[in-house]
C-alpha cells in the first residue's frame, strides 16, 4: 500500500484537528472531509487541499478512503461507524466509541465481522508522560502499585458536546486506569451529577476498585483554572505526570528524578499509529474492546452514582 487514503467525518472543534493532522503526514493522503455544515466543510477541504461532502455516502462513493476518523456528535458515532465498516473502511472513532452499551456490542460485532482497523481516540495513551509511566510501571520501579489517582479539570468548556463530563473527559482516565494498571476494575463507586443549569453532569469523583490497588479519577467543568495531572502511588516510589507539559518525576527514598522529554503532539502520534496499523493490518490499541470497556465502566460510574451504592464490574 502507498499513501493510505484518509478522510474526516465531522471537522467541528476537534475533527479539524484531524484533518490537519493527515494533511502534515507523509504516510497518509487527506481526500476528503465530510461535515453536515457545507461551509464549514468547504473552508476546511480549501485549508487542506481535499474534497468536502455534505454525507459520509457520498465520500465512499467519490473518494473510495481506507481510513476514516468519525469525529461527529457521540450519539452518531454508531450510525457513521457502522456505515464505514460495512464497506470495509477502516476506522478511528472518537471517544466515546458509541453513545450506548448496546450500540457498542452491535459496532464491535461488526467490526469482527468485517476484519477492519478499528481503534479509539483515547489520546492520551500517545501523551509521552503517560508512556513513561506505564513504561516505569511495567520495569517494576514503583514497586507494588497502590494507587492511580488523575485529576483532570477546567472551568465550563467553550466546546461542549453531546454528553457530559464522565464521557467527555474522565473517560480518559478510566482508560489510563486499564492501560497503566493492566488491569480491570472490580467495583466502582462514583459522586456525580451537576452544579449548574446544566442537562448533562459537571463534575464526577470516580473510585474504582483493583485487585491489589484502587484508582480515583477527579474531573469536573467548575474549577476555574485547568489541571491535568496523573500521580501513581507504589510501595518503592511515586510518579507524577502532567498531562498538559508532559513532564515526569518520580519520587523514591532516594530522591526525585525528572528526565529530559522532547515531547510530541500526541494527535499526531495516534494518527500515525493508526495510519501505520492500516498499512501493516496490524492490531490496533487501543483497541475497539477497549472502546467498549471504557464506556462499560463510564455507563456503570453513573448507575453508581444514581444508586449510591457500589457496582461490581463485569466485563
Amino acid at each position: 500500500m502507498d499513501k493510505v487514503r484518509v478522510a474526516v467525518v465531522g471537522v467541528g472543534f476537534w475533527g479539524r484537528n484531524h484533518a490537519r493532522v493527515y494533511s502534515s503526514l507523509d504516510s497518509a493522503e487527506l481526500v476528503g472531509v465530510v461535515d453536515q455544515n457545507r461551509e464549514l466543510a468547504s473552508v476546511v477541504a480549501q485549508k487542506y487541499h481535499c474534497r468536502s461532502y455534505l454525507k459520509p455516502e457520498e465520500l465512499l462513493v467519490e473518494c473510495h478512503p481506507d481510513a476514516v476518523s468519525v469525529c461527529t456528535p457521540s450519539a452518531t458515532h454508531a450510525k457513521v461507524a457502522s456505515l464505514l465498516v460495512q464497506k470495509g473502511v477502516n476506522v478511528l472513532v472518537e471517544k466515546p466509541f458509541t453513545a450506548t452499551i448496546d450500540e457498542g456490542r452491535d459496532l464491535l460485532n461488526l467490526i469482527h465481522e468485517k476484519k477492519v482497523i478499528a481503534t479509539v481516540g483515547f489520546i492520551e495513551r500517545f501523551n509521552s508522560a503517560v508512556v513513561t509511566v506505564k513504561k516505569w510501571v511495567e520495569e517494576g520501579r514503583l514497586g507494588m502499585v497502590s494507587l492511580f489517582y488523575s485529576r483532570r479539570v477546567s472551568s465550563w468548556p467553550e466546546r461542549i458536546g453531546d454528553v457530559g463530563v464522565v464521557k467527555d473527559t474522565a473517560i480518559h482516565d478510566i482508560d489510563l486506569t486499564r492501560f497503566i494498571l493492566g488491569k480491570d476494575p472490580e467495583s466502582i463507586y462514583a459522586v456525580i451529577g451537576r452544579s449548574r443549569n446544566s442537562s448533562q453532569e459537571d463534575y464526577a469523583n470516580i473510585l474504582m476498585k483493583t485487585d491489589g490497588s484502587s484508582a480515583f479519577i477527579e474531573s469536573n467543568w467548575l474549577t476555574p483554572y485547568k489541571e491535568r495531572q496523573l500521580v501513581v502511588t507504589g510501595s518503592e516510589a511515586t510518579v507524577t505526570a502532567n498531562y498538559i507539559t508532559q513532564g515526569v518525576t518520580i519520587h523514591s527514598s532516594d530522591g526525585s528524578f525528572t528526565p529530559q522529554t522532547a515531547p510530541k503532539e500526541p494527535l499526531v502520534l495516534e494518527l500515525e499509529n493508526f495510519v501505520r496499523c492500516v498499512r501493516s493490518h496490524d492490531d490496533p490499541h487501543p483497541s475497539a474492546e477497549d472502546g467498549l470497556k471504557a464506556l462499560i465502566i463510564a455507563e456503570l460510574s453513573l448507575r453508581s452514582s444514581a444508586s449510591g451504592q457500589v457496582v461490581k464490574v463485569e466485563l
